[in-house]
């Protein structure tokens, strides 16, 4: 006898959409910030910009490489502990940068503290609360949460250029990581056990409902897979794509002859079209399925990377919207994408720290992609050689979902 069709999204599951796109939100809102940083340090540390990327590239490798970290913490101590870290070492390392002297100290603040909370507060912990509550319906559910990231770089980058004109870049540090840090007061109060719990049909799913997995997957047996080597591969070179463009950005346009706050502005902007990006390419991806979805997701990025190529001059508006659009809606679409495909294959309990490993990818592309970037354009003291570099890497980036059987099955 047929089912009835029912829907995952149900009144308690969407508050669980509500809290991971928080903390989403906050995560993005903490680290995202730093491009309006670039000039600042530079011009009062004389550091060459490779050096300052550099702040930036070791949070992302360190986002990427404590993923399997956070992911069994995840496991084994439930989201609250997760989040709860997260909010204060974002907390913690926003303030501590405010009082940095020496290079040392924004490694220690930015890139280990903040870099951290990035991962404890983003799509490892996200995606694996999420696989609790969301089987059928996981690639919608996704898009929702990682579309998180456009609205808290879009805060960040916002907020963090406000406080900067208005009060320097000290202040503004101070500034953000008090906000951050009041988040602390929802995490107490929220009934972490029953969101711990997951689903009751997923967690005690009838037979004809789903296919059981073949194995009970770990992560010493997930990294003998292709498929998690491709997935991680695909989070490497599109993280070097993309942030070797993100962390140049904000500097780039302003050196064609945008102000500061218009350039900061006018990047933002990229963020307030993720959420859209993302939520177009959740439907697409249940309407035309994974592949066709991810491949037209790199062709829009790649066509970013060409219109802020073209752009020469402030007058120009046609490219540099070009990018916007297209760089917004693009920016991060991946990453429900891997999520979903992964959350099939990888099923299980072990679920969190084997996504987490996955993650590591997408931090080191996020870390090599801004550290090369910012020693690409201090080597040639050009901007083509780097758009040439992202280029590259999109194109690599692509094809795992090509090449690997795995995953072009799932998709």
């Amino acid at each position: 006898m047929t089912q009835p069709k029912t829907t995952e999204f149900v009144p308690i599951a969407i508050g669980i959409l509500a809290i991971c796109f928080l903390m989403g939100v906050a995560g993005r809102f903490a680290s995202e910030n730093f491009p309006n940083l670039v000039s600042p340090l530079g011009d009062e540390f004389s550091w060459p910009r490779g050096t300052v990327a550099s702040i930036y590239s070791m949070g992302g490798l360190i986002t990427g490489l404590t993923g399997p970290i956070v992911g069994t913490l995840f496991d084994r101590l439930g989201p609250r502990n997760v989040y709860g870290l997260g909010i204060l070492t974002a907390g913690i390392g926003l303030i501590g940068a405010s009082f940095a002297t020496n290079i040392w100290h924004f490694y220690f603040s930015i890139s280990l503290l903040v870099g951290f909370s990035a991962s404890c507060l983003g799509n490892v912990t996200n995606s694996a609360l999420a696989s609790r509550w969301f089987r059928s319906q996981i690639p919608l559910a996704l898009a929702i949460i990682y579309s998180s990231m456009g609205l808290g770089s879009l805060l960040g980058l916002t907020f963090s250029q406000i406080f900067i004109e208005t009060y320097g870049w000290r202040h503004a540090e101070l500034l953000l990581g008090f906000s951050v840090l009041g988040l602390l007061c929802l995490i107490l109060v929220l009934p972490w056990r029953r969101i711990a719990a997951g689903s009751r049909d997923l967690i005690r799913p009838k037979s004809s409902d789903i296919e059981l997995p073949d194995v009970e997957w770990t992560m010493a047996a997930a990294v003998r897979t292709l498929s998690f080597w491709g997935l991680a591969s695909v989070f490497f070179f599109t993280g070097n794509g993309m942030f070797s463009i993100v962390i140049q950005a904000v500097t780039y346009l302003i050196e064609i002859g945008l102000t500061p706050i218009e350039a900061s502005v006018n990047f933002g902007l990229t963020g307030l079209l993720i959420p859209v990006g993302m939520l177009g390419a959740g439907y697409l991806a249940l309407k035309i399925g994974l592949f066709r979805t991810a491949m037209l997701s790199y062709v829009i990025t790649i066509t970013a990377v060409i219109c802020l190529w073209l752009l020469d001059s402030a007058d120009h508006i046609l490219p540099l919207y070009g990018f916007i659009i297209c760089f917004g809606l693009s920016m991060g679409s991946r990453g429900p994408m891997i999520g979903s495909i992964a959350s099939r294959l990888f099923r299980g309990r072990s679920f969190g720290a084997i996504y987490g490993g996955i993650s590591v990818g997408g931090g080191l592309g996020v870390a090599s992609g801004s550290f090369f970037s910012g020693l690409l354009y201090d080597l040639t003291g050009s901007y083509q050689v780097v758009f040439t570099y992202s280029i590259i890497c999109l194109f690599v980036g692509a094809s795992p979902f090509i090449l690997v059987r795995e995953i072009r099955s799932q998709s």
